[in-house]
């Protein structure tokens, strides 16, 4: 109660009143919560392979969506409540990158948030060597007869099972290994290669470098900048050429060319025709993937489309055809039946293709069941893209060797292909020799965002950072000493650096 006291002629009068709370009538609308928005991709923390990407947003109501790429404006568009949109494509920088959504409402209410990725490949295998880039250092791990641990020393064919800094080189984003060489790529665009070099496969201008014998101890070469390349995106090593994908969306390809893996468009070839320069591949143009196999290449357009060029041997074209193991192919083909591609895979000469809607095509060698499309013992080659049916909702697809991974949008992993002794999809277990089908695989370890795939062993990142990896630990691949009498490693082991 509260006393007020007015005066009234010549005396006061006390008035004593009661508060009384204001009746408040709100419009029914403003009771409802406030507008609401959900990045649906790119995810925070993803890391992206391919060359191109879209941000797909989602609002509880009308209003104005503005994308923002490192503090850039890209796009606007209307929002349409509850439903999906997709902003056109563009293209990322070379490692980290910050993608910014702002909602405004006609009021002038402003919703933001930030979303960061990473464009570049982190972990790479070879055919018994590793390795694993953290924040912008090279380290690397396993075989090093031919110097490929990028150290320019070598002890020999011997075990190289201690995880190694590589320290000529700084600022990588990403790296690419195979076989018995290695590439990393610079922020500034720059390309460094090592390892084997018999045929040119170095793009450094010469054959020479590799040592009398392999396995004898003394001096490699190390790390070596490839002249001329000053904008490179990313690469791919086959197992004696290798790929460059430019940020103008072409490509150059160097090192051995018996049956046309460079795709330069030259045919008089034979086992012995190689460049040690990069020369341009032809007819094509807006790429944003490359891989590489034994002896083909491939290569993801803007659009969607996949070509390949080089070795058909296992019906690698994915045109239907199975062509000698010296048939020649030059120049980019197509490969029809596919579309809405958003990104390729291969193991040694096997391809895989996903589609913007989670689906997972597959073409190749399939001897170990590496296709995924069912069979028994060892099926034949499939020469046209088939559909791998009982998958679904892929958000990412790997390969290496013989076997096969996907990581599905859910998070789980599934794998298929080879296994047996070498234990090469971590199915906790070396007694399954062949996996026809996708299953669960990689068991143990939840959350992978990254793989990298050599020919028998592999690894995964966590979205923690942490790193994993199984198979065949031949020469110290996998970086754990105490694993060195092990044939394989069946559940996913993790991998500590210096």
């Amino acid at each position: 109660m509260h006393s007020f006291y007015i005066p009234f002629g010549s005396s006061l009068v006390v008035l004593n009143l009661e508060p009384i709370l204001p009746l408040c009538f709100w419009p029914h609308s403003l009771r409802q919560p406030g507008p609401k928005t959900k990045v649906l991709s790119p995810r925070e923390g993803e890391i992206l392979t391919v060359y191109q990407l879209e941000t797909t947003v989602q609002a509880n109501s009308d209003g104005e969506f503005e994308i923002f790429h490192e503090g850039n404006k890209l796009f606007s568009f209307q929002s349409t409540p509850s439903s999906p949109q997709t902003s056109p494509t563009f293209k990322p920088k070379n490692g980290h990158n910050t993608i910014q959504i702002r909602f405004k409402k006609s009021n002038g209410f402003v919703l933001s948030q930030e979303i960061h990725f990473y464009f570049g490949t982190k972990l790479s295998a070879g055919g018994a060597h590793s390795g694993f880039l953290i924040n912008g250092e090279l380290y690397t791990v396993g075989r090093n007869n031919f110097g490929q641990l990028g150290t320019g020393i070598s002890t020999g064919d011997g075990i190289n099972d201690r995880i190694v800094k590589v320290d000529p080189i700084r600022d990588i984003f990403s790296i690419h290994f195979n076989q018995n060489n290695s590439m990393a790529i610079s922020q500034n665009g720059r390309v460094y290669t090592w390892g084997a070099n018999s045929k040119g496969q170095l793009g450094i201008g010469n054959n020479n470098t590799d040592p009398a014998r392999a396995s004898d101890p003394g001096n490699r070469q190390p790390p070596t900048e490839i002249p001329g390349i000053n904008d490179a995106v990313m690469g791919a090593y086959g197992f004696n050429h290798a790929l460059v994908l430019k940020s103008d969306g072409t490509v150059v390809a160097f090192g051995q060319n018996n049956v046309g893996q460079l795709g330069n468009g030259e045919n008089n070839l034979n086992r012995n025709s190689f460049s040690s320069n990069p020369v341009n591949v032809v007819q094509l143009r807006n790429v944003i993937q490359v891989i590489a196999g034994s002896e083909h290449s491939a290569a993801l357009t803007e659009n969607g489309e996949v070509y390949i060029w080089g070795r058909n041997q296992y019906g690698n074209l994915g045109n239907g055809i199975i062509s000698p193991a010296n048939t020649v192919q030059s120049v980019p083909v197509k490969v029809e039946g596919l579309s809405k591609i958003k990104q390729i895979a291969n193991g040694r000469d096997h391809i895989l293709a996903l589609t913007s809607d989670g689906k997972i095509y597959s073409w190749g060698l399939n001897a170990s069941g590496q296709l995924g499309i069912g069979g028994n013992g060892n099926p034949p080659p499939t020469p046209i893209p088939t559909q791998i049916l009982n998958i679904q909702d892929v958000a990412s697809i790997w390969a290496g060797g013989t076997q096969s991974f996907a990581i599905l949008k859910n998070g789980e992993v599934k794998g298929w292909g080879a296994n047996g002794n070498m234990a090469s999809l971590a199915l906790g277990e070396s007694n399954t020799q062949k996996v026809y089908e996708p299953n669960k695989a990689v068991v143990g370890i939840d959350n992978v965002v990254h793989f990298g795939c050599g020919a028998t062993h592999n690894f995964a990142l966590l979205g923690n950072g942490e790193i994993y990896g199984w198979g065949w630990n031949f020469k110290g691949s996998l970086g754990r000493t105490d694993l060195q009498n092990n044939w394989g490693a069946p559940n996913p082991v993790y991998i500590k650096f210096p």
